[in-house]
């Protein structure tokens, strides 16, 4: 027998320790096996004859026929089942994913990997991360792999589960009749899942659905991209991959273009979206440099127009959503290469706020994060550092998600809501946990110009005793409630990578770190965002530069080299991670 490995093909006489199977049947005599017959036959991998309404093998059978797969006649809603789930019975014969080959180590928890074991190198890790599959469910792309067949009941890892996805190429509409298969396939994954994974917020006019999906040339490509990769990142597939690489390369080349002849007929809304979308993409690839490019190019654009104001009024809503909370949540990690804009207020003011798919309840939180960001430009003046740090902790204490009227899209449910106030919370807890870590690494980093008057370097505890709510209580608060959520559950908790991050950057508590990395894993292997990854390998290597010893009966963390800074992290890596 003949198997997939990540090296090409191997015979399985060659793997030690491999089972022997028994001969693989040959196909029976009938109507061929094609990839254009019903969604049946094709899922069964069995021969169609293309009857129509159902296939007469279907019908001969006893089965229900499917249909054809034109899935394209009239508009997806969000509901649509597409990408559906399978039927109870389970095939007999099946394609072979290609992550059969994985070794034992790939599929093992995350939260007992040896993390007090990795190298300290920062080439010990992979620039683009390799995202498994959802435990509640895999994504198997039908056009991903060469057609393989299996015997019955062979036991391997990747048999397909009740709760494996099937995702088929549609027929394409008029509509979209200038795309191909491949093209339609991934912006029909998006329609479906991309969409709403890649949100904070699901609701029934999610913009990345009725602003994307428009067959705008420009916006087509990036859209495809960042499916094809999102698709990637979730079913490990190797095909989608390459396609992600070359949407992206063609989207690049039209938005050039596009740049290029603003000159002549002005910055078009597209392309404003466009430049969004690259910040999107590379955050989903798990990027730790092009996405600031992207995002200082981004605020540039903006400033020329005069702002978003200047925009479409659906484009720039949902455009201010995407740079806010990018830009703030880039400051977070990222001080010194983010340029600061002046008039970032102004430019992004667009009236009464509507409650973004990306920012939700945060935005006032991330405006303090923002002001805490600033607080070492006050380290020569202590009296307006004191008044700063004071007032940054009143207005956390005084938070609530109803301190500001926003306007609610169509379609939340009070249960989205009461989501949205729980991960506004755990980013509050996070913004006591910053406050606390910037303190801490202002008094371990002073300024040139006063290292030499010790009279003048920043006493912490006067600080500390500003702050209301203990870094460890807040850290405690905030793992206590991300440990209650089922974080595989909903889209809106795909939010709190930065307060997992903060907590376990800055916890005390040995135990505490199984907690923040399998919550990680959670998050990266559902929504399929990249960047969890790099936060999970920033965690590991402070983790294990900062404690090479043993904990201690109290199961807290012994003092030692305890004042290595994440910030410090970044910086010997040269990373500029983002935790949006």
């Amino acid at each position: 027998m003949t198997t997939y490995a990540d090296t090409g093909w191997v015979e399985s006489s060659e793997i030690p320790g491999k089972i022997p199977t028994k001969k693989i049947r040959s196909r029976q005599s009938g109507t061929a096996w094609t990839r254009s017959g019903c969604i049946t036959c094709k899922r069964r991998r069995k021969g169609c004859d293309k009857a129509k309404p159902s296939c007469n093998n279907c019908i001969k059978q006893g089965r229900t026929c499917e249909g054809y797969g034109d899935l394209w006649v009239q508009p997806l809603g969000p509901s649509a089942q597409v990408f559906s789930q399978p039927s109870a019975e389970t095939p007999k014969r099946r394609r072979l994913s290609g992550t059969s080959a994985q070794s034992p180590s790939s599929t093992s928890s995350p939260c007992s990997e040896s993390w007090f074991q990795m190298q300290l190198s920062p080439s010990t890790f992979s620039p683009t991360p390799s995202v498994s599959p959802s435990p509640r469910g895999r994504i198997i792309d039908l056009d991903d792999k060469a057609d393989y067949e299996q015997p019955e009941n062979y036991p391997t890892e990747n048999s397909p589960s009740p709760n494996d996805i099937l995702t088929m190429i549609p027929r394409s509409h008029s509509l979209i009749s200038h795309l191909g298969d491949h093209e339609t396939h991934y912006l029909q994954y998006h329609v479906e899942f991309g969409s709403r994974l890649l949100a904070n917020l699901e609701s029934d006019d999610n913009p990345l659905r009725s602003l994307l999906i428009p067959p705008r040339n420009l916006l087509t490509s990036f859209n495809e991209s960042f499916s094809a990769l999102h698709l990637a990142n979730r079913s490990a597939g190797f095909s989608a991959q390459t396609a992600a690489a070359g949407f992206y390369g063609r989207a690049l080349s039209g938005i050039r273009s596009a740049i290029a002849d603003s000159s002549a007929n002005g910055l078009s809304d597209d392309t404003m979206l466009a430049v969004g979308l690259l910040c999107k993409y590379e955050v989903v690839r798990g990027s730790v440099k092009q996405w600031v490019v992207h995002l200082n190019a981004l605020q540039r654009l903006i400033a020329s127009r005069g702002g978003l104001v200047a925009m479409d009024r659906d484009a720039a809503e949902f455009l201010r959503g995407l740079y806010v909370y990018a830009y703030n949540m880039a400051r977070i990690s990222n001080r010194k290469r983010i340029t600061p804009s002046e008039d970032f207020a102004t430019h992004t003011d667009l009236g009464p706020p509507r409650l973004d798919i990306y920012i939700g309840y945060t935005e006032q939180i991330l405006n303090l994060c923002a002001r805490i960001v600033e607080l070492p430009f006050l380290q020569h003046d202590t009296i307006s550092l004191r008044l700063a740090v004071a007032s940054i902790n009143d207005s956390l204490l005084t938070w609530s998600h109803t301190n500001t009227h926003y306007i609610i899209p169509q379609g939340l449910t009070n249960e989205s809501l009461s989501r949205l106030q729980l991960v506004a919370e755990c980013f509050r807890d996070a913004a006591f946990i910053y406050l606390h870590s910037i303190l801490e690494r202002m008094a371990t980093h002073p300024p040139p110009a006063v290292r030499s008057d010790v009279s003048d370097i920043l006493n912490l505890q006067d600080y500390k005793s500003l702050i209301s709510l203990p870094k460890q209580t807040a850290v405690d608060k905030c793992l206590s409630r991300i440990e209650s959520l089922h974080l595989d559950d909903h889209c809106e908790y795909s939010a709190l990578t930065f307060p997992l991050f903060i907590s376990g950057c800055e916890s005390e508590v040995f135990a505490h770190r199984d907690l923040v990395v399998e919550s990680l894993s959670k998050l990266q292997s559902n929504f399929g965002i990249g960047n969890t990854q790099r936060a999970k390998e920033v965690l590991r290597i402070l983790w294990s530069r900062r404690d090479g010893y043993i904990p201690d009966p109290s199961n807290t963390i012994r003092s030692g080299k305890i004042n290595l800074h994440w910030f410090d992290v970044l910086e010997e890596l040269q990373w500029d991670l983002t935790l949006a």
